[in-house]
């Protein structure tokens, strides 16, 4: 099935971002002159650039233009990517640091998210994720054993996800996100005051058996992070 063709001229534009065609911050041609250069109508283009927009490749600027953004990365509330599949659209070198990984048992919260008793054993792994050496957010994670009964610090020195997806298929996931400040770990892992706020979020992963495998708590770095969410009537 082709695509419509604003698809086709987002992911042309979308190419020439990430190539450095256009460089970040850099203003985009007017859009007259990108219809033109396209051969279609403005409103071809205007939707285009609105699909980028919403992908985190471009920012409009009100009586200035189209923008190629700083590097950011741009989360969409609805997608279920990989910290290592978003780091790569940004052609950037991710790191993760496995601060702590050990063995716990659950307490009332975990039994409560797994609906399992307190014999349940978790493993709970704490790592930072880095692009380019630039600590981006911080995580900690509890994977039942019972599930992962395999799983090692190594392991999780890569994507997890792709870990978990030799196990299992993902369904969905449950997400909140509230803004807090930081405490003093927090702010001197991403270089803030106490006084400025950071996305905190919380995420229960549900396999397509409909069993929770996953609950984290992240904390995003908030001069490299930005969240969006796709509005559908």
């Amino acid at each position: 099935m082709k695509l419509p063709r604003y698809i086709e001229i987002a992911k042309e534009l979308e190419e020439k971002i990430l190539n450095n065609t256009y460089k970040k911050n850099e203003r985009l041609p007017a859009e007259r002159i990108l219809a033109e250069e396209y051969n279609v109508t403005r409103v071809t283009i205007r939707n285009a650039i609105e699909h980028l927009v919403l992908k985190g490749f471009l920012e409009k600027k009100v009586g200035s233009g189209n923008y190629v953004k700083k590097n950011t990365l741009n989360l969409n509330i609805s997608e279920q990517l990989s910290f290592s599949e978003k780091s790569h659209f940004l052609k950037q070198t991710p790191r993760t640091d496995v601060i702590e990984f050990k063995e716990i048992s659950g307490d009332a919260k975990l039994m409560e998210i797994f609906n399992c008793d307190s014999n349940e054993v978790f493993f709970f792994i704490k790592r930072v994720r880095y692009l380019d050496n630039t600590p981006v957010n911080l995580e900690n994670t509890y994977l039942p054993k019972s599930l992962f009964p395999n799983l090692t610090k190594d392991i999780m020195k890569g994507s997890k996800y792709d870990f978990v997806e030799k196990t299992l298929s993902i369904k969905e996931s449950y997400n909140k996100i509230t803004p807090i400040l930081p405490n003093e770990e927090l702010s001197l892992l991403f270089n803030l005051t106490s006084c400025e706020p950071i996305f905190y979020k919380t995420s229960i992963g549900i396999s397509k058996k409909d069993i929770p495998f996953e609950y984290s708590e992240l904390y995003f770095n908030p001069n490299i992070y930005e969240f969006t969410f796709t509005s559908k009537r």
